[in-house]
């Protein structure tokens, strides 16, 4: 696995990149090379939602070939759409394009999207995957046969708050076991739960960022309500927007958010800003920081 400098002890800010469901415009990538100086990392979502979009791999490519600093990307993996021989093709092809950060993802679950006629997978879970990457740099794939790839790699991994203390950090152990020492956070959206994320954060043997999605607007609000798990949304927070219009609703979202990170900074490891692709509005976010 790599030295990586994720584990200097400064604030981190990734950035989530949403890929488009159709076409991969110029002025789309333009965007992105433009603000990309904002972010230490750009993780490239895998059909997030269940939602089809452009495979995270092309647009890394696209990007490539534009100038992206490829040491910024992540590519996401996830076990919800591939079986373990389909996904180690891919991440072996990732790697052979000198994209050394791997992020495993479950996947949001089929019916919450728009492609109902596609089947889950799920032949190998999340940890079964980390294991799988990692023993890559041991030499073997899944299945014993010997591998010889560059081992300059890092495995991230989503991690689901609405646990306990003790449990979270019996799932960071696991996994850290497993080959994976750097954490993404589901959205936050109180003071408790960026307390939970302060006191497992500043960890020698690893990192995690604090998930950040403000909430645009009603219909974003009901989608983390009803699909996007490991959430709390029974926080007050959550609660107030519900009695808000739109407008007041984005603006509400943002500037409290940005309140929260601004207090807790000191004790985070870094955040990791979900604007729906939105570069623009993250870059405006993590300004100050």
């Amino acid at each position: 696995m790599i030295n990586s400098n994720l584990y200097k002890n400064t604030f981190k800010k990734s950035f989530e990149i949403v890929p488009p469901k159709y076409n991969i415009k110029d002025n789309y990538l333009s965007k992105i090379i433009k603000y990309q100086h904002n972010f230490d990392l750009l993780d490239i979502t895998c059909s997030p939602l269940a939602k089809l979009r452009i495979s995270p791999v092309a647009l890394a490519h696209k990007l490539i070939l534009k100038g992206i600093d490829k040491r910024k990307l992540i590519i996401n993996f996830s076990t919800r759409d591939k079986n373990s021989l389909a996904l180690q093709s891919e991440i072996l092809g990732v790697i052979s394009m000198g994209i050394n950060k791997l992020l495993v993802v479950k996947g949001d679950k089929i019916n919450v999207g728009d492609s109902k006629r596609a089947q889950e997978v799920y032949e190998v879970n999340t940890d079964s995957l980390i294991q799988i990457i990692k023993n890559f740099s041991n030499g073997h794939d899944y299945n014993n046969n010997p591998i010889t790839i560059d081992k300059n790699y890092e495995i991230f991994s989503a991690l689901n708050l609405n646990k306990s203390l003790n449990e979270l950090k019996k799932t960071i152990q696991r996994r850290l076991k497993k080959g994976s020492r750097i954490f993404i956070t589901q959205p936050v959206y109180s003071e408790y739960d960026f307390d939970l994320v302060a006191k497992i954060s500043k960890n020698k043997n690893y990192k995690i960022l604090c998930g950040v999605l403000p909430i645009s607007n009603i219909f974003a609000l009901n989608n983390i309500i009803k699909k996007l798990g490991g959430i709390n949304v029974n926080s007050k927070h959550i609660r107030e927007l519900k009695r808000m219009n739109n407008k007041c609703m984005s603006s509400s979202s943002e500037e409290y958010l940005k309140k929260l990170i601004s207090e807790y900074k000191n004790d985070l490891d870094g955040i990791h800003v979900m604007t729906y692709g939105n570069i623009a509005k993250a870059s405006k976010i993590v300004k100050d920081l």
